[in-house]
């Protein structure tokens, strides 16, 4: 077990799901339909709609089915207030994907997994799609091998040593090690085909004010019909739209922090 699970609370982690499921209307959003869907026992179910509606989190219908409370939004409000959800951000990416063509995101850490926080889909047919809140294992990926950078030895070893099996089905931890690398170097780090053999990934770091490490921006899609030029020409731009990025996030001389 890793010293990340060992401090997790069990009931609250059903409880999470349980609001991500009614949030995103994963299954029909009544009790009996989320303990069996979620394989929570029904008296826990219950007891969790129960506290979460208390807490106004959840509205419980008068037909039984759940939906997000009112009592979220100071969270909400808060959450609009993170600087990597800045329009700037957004804009960044929106030109991003008219300039390439291809989708570009922004990631956050979320323990031993990268999660999208933003996305601006290529509008290409055929082309590579990424769905807001998708999560993936720090062993996959461009935008993983940026997060990992920034962290000991150690603890890179430990991330990959607990991966699930499906990190490594075309890839080797080696190749991990050389993106982790590549950005501990360079600033930026490429994946091409260890995610998937048709699929590439460009990313590089977004700094908050501290200079702490609190998202990766990234440009991914088809390998298909790549060119070495071309993928070097959209890692130029991309790293060139995280400095930008970078600069404007930081306090100005003599304004406020």
């Amino acid at each position: 077990m890793s010293k990340t699970a060992a401090h997790q609370i069990p009931v609250l982690q059903k409880a999470i799901r349980v609001l991500l499921a009614v949030a995103d209307r994963s299954c029909e959003p009544t009790v009996p339909a989320l303990a069996r869907t979620l394989r929570i026992a029904p008296a826990t179910t219950y007891r969790i709609v129960q506290t979460l509606a208390q807490a106004h989190w959840i509205y419980l219908r008068d037909d039984g089915r759940c939906e997000l409370g009112l009592g979220l939004l100071p969270i909400v409000q808060r959450v609009e207030q993170h600087e990597l959800l800045r329009q700037q951000v957004a804009e960044t990416l929106k030109d991003l994907t008219q300039t390439t063509g291809i989708t570009s995101k922004v990631s956050v850490r979320d323990g031993d997994e990268a999660v999208t926080l933003l996305r601006v889909n290529s509008a290409e047919p055929m082309a590579l799609a990424v769905q807001a809140g998708a999560r993936f294992h720090l062993a996959f990926g461009s935008s993983g091998a940026v997060f990992l950078s920034v962290l000991d030895d150690a603890e890179v070893e430990r991330i990959l040593r607990e991966a699930p099996a499906e990190c490594w089905r075309h890839q080797k931890p080696e190749d991990v090690w050389r993106r982790v690398r590549e950005a501990r170097r360079h600033g930026y780090a490429a994946d091409l085909g260890g995610f998937r053999p048709d699929v590439f990934g460009l990313s590089a770091p977004l700094w908050d004010r501290e200079g702490r490490l609190q998202g990766v921006i990234t440009l991914t899609g088809l390998l298909h019909g790549r060119s070495d030029a071309q993928l070097q020409l959209w890692r130029q731009l991309l790293v060139r739209k995280a400095a930008e990025l970078n600069r404007r996030g930081k306090p100005q001389k003599g304004g406020p922090s």
